[in-house]
C-alpha cells in the first residue's frame, strides 16, 4: 500500500479507517469490496494475488487510476479482519448434505440451535410461532420502524450523501422482500405500500441526480406483485389501492399493473380496476396542445393499457384518438395500426397529421414505408428527400438510398450537390460539411472526403476517422490531426483518457517516422513533458509505452 499510495493518500486513508468510516468489507474470492464514507459513499474494490495489489474507487482520484485515500481506508480495514482471499468461494453444502446431518442430529441440540437463531431472527420465530399455533404470529412493527429510521429524512441529502441513503434503504427492504418467502407475503403487502408513501413523502429531500429514488420504487413494486402473488390479498380492495395510488403520485407508481396483476386480481378486482380507471378518464378535460400535466399522462397511460388489454389495437386506438392535438398522438395510432398490417388506415392518419401539424420526420418515415411496401417508390422517395433536406444526415441518406433502390444514383447526385450547396461553417475544426464527409466515407470515396473537409470543416471524430484513412498514402496530413485529438484527450485528465493519448501519439509517432521527421517527434514530446509535468498518471502513461 506505501508503494501504491502517494504519502497524503495514505495518511488520510488511516484516518479514515481510524474513524470507522470503511462498512459492507466482502470478500469474494481474490477480491475485497467494501464502501467509503467520505465527502459521499464510495464504492472501492481490491484484487489481490500474491505478487500485487491493485485498488479501483469511485471517487474523481480513483478515476484516474491512483490507489486513493479510500483504497489505502479499505485495505487496512480488510488487513485488520485477517487480510485472507481464497482462489474461489467456498462451494456451499448442498440441501442434500445439510439435511442428511440434520436428520442425524440430536433432538435437543437441534431445539437449542433453534431457539438461540430466534432470539436474533423475528421472521424465523414469527413461523415457529405460527406453526405452534398462534394467531397473528408477526407483529411488522419492527420492520415498519426499521423503513421509517432508513427512508425518513429530518432535513435534505445531499447527492454526496445520496448513495449510502438508498443503501440503507435496500437493505430495509431486504427485510420486507424476505417475508415473501418465510409466510408472510401479506404483511409484506402492506409494507410494502407502507415503504412507497415513505419514499413519496421524502422524495423531495434528498437529491436524485443519480437515479436512486426511482430504483428504490420500482423494488417496492416487485416485492409488492410478489407478495399479492405469494399472498391473498381481496382483490378488490386491491384495485383500489392500486388505481388510488398511481393517479395520486407525482411518481409513476403502479403504472403497468396490467397485464402483471391480472391474475391477483381476478374478475372482481379487473372490473373494479376498469370502472375506476375509466370514471378517471371521463373526468378528464379535453386536451389541450402542450398538455403534458402529470394527472393526464398517468390517467391516459392506466386507460390506454387497460384499452389495450382487452380491445387490442381498436381498443387503443379508440382511446389515443379521443385528443389528438399533436403529431406525436398521430403517430402512434399509424404505428400500432401497422403493427397490425393495417397499412392504409394508418395512411390514412398520416396523412392528417402531416397536413394538421407542423411536418414530422417520424410521419413521413412512417408513410415513406407504407408508400415502399406498396410498391409506390417515387412517393416514398419524396417522403424521404423532405426528411433529408430538413434533417441532412448519413441516417436519412441511407433511409432515401434503402427505399429508392434502383433509382437511387439520381437521388444521391441531387443529394450530393444540396450538402455541397449548404453554406460551410468557417473553421476547419468546425462541423462545418461533416455530413457530406461522412457520407463520401461510407461510400469509400476517401479523396472526396478530405477535399470536402478541407474546404468546409467537419467534426473532431470525422478528422480523426481522416486523418487514418489518409494516413496511407499522406502520412504528413494526418499527423497534425493526430496530435490535436491526442491533445484534447490529454485535457479531459482521467487514466482512461491518457491511455488514449498514448494511443493517438503512438500513431503519430510512426506516421513521423514515416516521413523522416524523427527530431520533430522528439522535440513535440519535448514539449508535451513540459506542459504537462504535473500529471503524474500522464508522465506514467508516457514513461510505459516509452514515448520520448
Amino acid at each position: 500500500m506505501r508503494k501504491l499510495a502517494d504519502e497524503r493518500s495514505f495518511e488520510r486513508g488511516e484516518r479514515y479507517f481510524a474513524a470507522g468510516q470503511v462498512r459492507r468489507v466482502t470478500v469474494d474470492g481474490s477480491t475485497v469490496t467494501a464502501t467509503v464514507d467520505g465527502t459521499r459513499t464510495y464504492r472501492v474494490r481490491l484484487d489481490v494475488t500474491p505478487k500485487s495489489l491493485r485498488g479501483s474507487c469511485s471517487c474523481p482520484y480513483g478515476a484516474e487510476g491512483m490507489f486513493c485515500k479510500h483504497c489505502v481506508a479499505a485495505s487496512l480495514a480488510w488487513l485488520e479482519q485477517g487480510g485472507e482471499v481464497g482462489e474461489s468461494r467456498a462451494k456451499p453444502l448442498s440441501d442434500k448434505r445439510l439435511r442428511s446431518f440434520l436428520s442425524g442430529c440430536d433432538r435437543e441440540w437441534l431445539v437449542e440451535q433453534l431457539m438461540a437463531a430466534t432470539k436474533t431472527d423475528r421472521v424465523l420465530r414469527a413461523r415457529l410461532a405460527a406453526a405452534a399455533g398462534q394467531r397473528n404470529a408477526f407483529d411488522d412493527r419492527d420492520i415498519r420502524v426499521r423503513l421509517e429510521r432508513a427512508i425518513e429524512i429530518p432535513d435534505y441529502v445531499e447527492y454526496g450523501e445520496a448513495y449510502g441513503y438508498f443503501l440503507h434503504v435496500g437493505d430495509a427492504l431486504d427485510e420486507v422482500e424476505r417475508l415473501v418467502g418465510a409466510g408472510f407475503a401479506d404483511a409484506a403487502i402492506t409494507l410494502a405500500e407502507y415503504a412507497l408513501e415513505l419514499l413519496e413523502s421524502s422524495a423531495e429531500r434528498v437529491d436524485d441526480s443519480d437515479g436512486g429514488l426511482s430504483e428504490a420504487i420500482a423494488r417496492v413494486e416487485e416485492i409488492h406483485l410478489a407478495a399479492c402473488e405469494a399472498g391473498s390479498p381481496d382483490p378488490v380492495e386491491l384495485a383500489e389501492r392500486l388505481v388510488t395510488r398511481a393517479v395520486s403520485t407525482d411518481y409513476e407508481v403502479f403504472l403497468d399493473v396490467l397485464p402483471a396483476y391480472e391474475e391477483v386480481l381476478g374478475s372482481a378486482g379487473l372490473a373494479r380496476y376498469r370502472e375506476l380507471v375509466e370514471q378517471a378518464w371521463r373526468e378528464l378535460p379535453p386536451k389541450k396542445p402542450n398538455d403534458y400535466s402529470a394527472r393526464r399522462f398517468v390517467i391516459t397511460h392506466l386507460m390506454e393499457k387497460l384499452a389495450e388489454s382487452s380491445g387490442g389495437a381498436d381498443g387503443l386506438v379508440e382511446v389515443l384518438a379521443r385528443d389528438v392535438t399533436s403529431s406525436y398522438d398521430v403517430l402512434r395510432i399509424a404505428e400500432r395500426l401497422c403493427a397490425d398490417d393495417r397499412d392504409d388506415e394508418a395512411l390514412t392518419w398520416l396523412e392528417r397529421g402531416l397536413a394538421d401539424f407542423e411536418p414530422d420526420f417520424r410521419l413521413r418515415d412512417l408513410a415513406a414505408g407504407i408508400h415502399a411496401r406498396a410498391g409506390r417508390l417515387d412517393r416514398a422517395g419524396d417522403m424521404l428527400w423532405a426528411n433529408f433536406t430538413d434533417r441532412p444526415s448519413l441516417e436519412t441518406f441511407r433511409a432515401l438510398r434503402d427505399v429508392t433502390a434502383g433509382d437511387f444514383p439520381q437521388w444521391r447526385e441531387r443529394a450530393l450537390a444540396f450538402l455541397a450547396g449548404l453554406p460551410p461553417v468557417k473553421g476547419p475544426w468546425s462541423p462545418g460539411r461533416s455530413t457530406l464527409v461522412e457520407i463520401l466515407l461510407a461510400d469509400d470515396e476517401h479523396e472526396a472526403a478530405w477535399q470536402a473537409a478541407v474546404d468546409g470543416g467537419c467534426s473532431d471524430g470525422l478528422w480523426l476517422r481522416l486523418a487514418r484513412v489518409r494516413a496511407a498514402n499522406h502520412p504528413a496530413d494526418a499527423i497534425p490531426i493526430l496530435l490535436r485529438a491526442a491533445d484534447q484527450a490529454i485535457e479531459v485528465r482521467t487514466r482512461d483518457s491518457y491511455k488514449a493519448a498514448v494511443r493517438l501519439l503512438a500513431e503519430a509517432k510512426a506516421l513521423f517516422a514515416r516521413c523522416d521527421r524523427d527530431d520533430d517527434f522528439r522535440t513535440h514530446m519535448t514539449a508535451v513533458r513540459d506542459a504537462h509535468r504535473t500529471k503524474w498518471a500522464l508522465r506514467q502513461e508516457l514513461d510505459w509505452a516509452r514515448l520520448s
